[in-house]
């Protein structure tokens, strides 16, 4: 009787440690890719990380909970950075006085903070959102051409010039 490949059982087990590995290999390339990615590119790779994961049974827990929390990482830090860089454009609309390009930015920032907060960041990032949420409401409209309520038209009479 000969002993061929799929028949013995230390090739067997070699060749599955090596799929394993490849696809611990793959799922880690995946996962660092998600380094610099925008909040929605790191959300599908998210979603292709879990479905490897849950296609391949035999891969040790300690693996899946590594890269699945390296994911999570990754895509809270896209979401912040989002978060932050409309908070930023929001504050550039303010200042030309564009209140609805500034209440849509702001809206956008609101979700992406909200998503981020789900993902496990920390609490005083909320709370510098909303200082500079406010901030940025409050900025913009405040020149007025003309005399205002506050700063009427100046009727007194002009004082007489100096006599020579």
């Amino acid at each position: 009787m000969t002993m061929t490949a799929t028949n013995d059982p230390a090739a067997k087990l070699a060749a599955e440690k090596k799929l394993l590995d490849a696809c611990v290999a793959e799922c880690t390339k995946l996962v660092q890719s998600m380094r610099t990615q925008s909040p929605l590119d790191a959300a599908r790779n998210k979603s292709k990380l879990d479905a490897v994961i849950k296609s391949v049974p035999k891969l040790p827990m300690d693996v899946k909970r590594k890269l699945l929390e390296e994911a999570r990482g990754f895509e809270c830090i896209a979401n912040t950075r989002a978060a932050d860089a409309a908070l930023q454009r929001a504050l550039e609309k303010a200042r030309k006085d564009d209140e609805a390009e500034r209440n849509r930015l702001v809206g956008e920032a609101r979700n992406f903070c909200n998503k981020a907060m789900s993902l496990g960041a920390a609490s005083s990032f909320r709370a510098t959102v909303n200082r500079k949420i406010e901030i940025i409401m409050m900025t913009g409209g405040v020149e007025h051409d003309g005399p205002t309520f506050a700063k009427p038209a100046d009727t007194a009479p002009k004082p007489a010039g100096p006599k020579s």
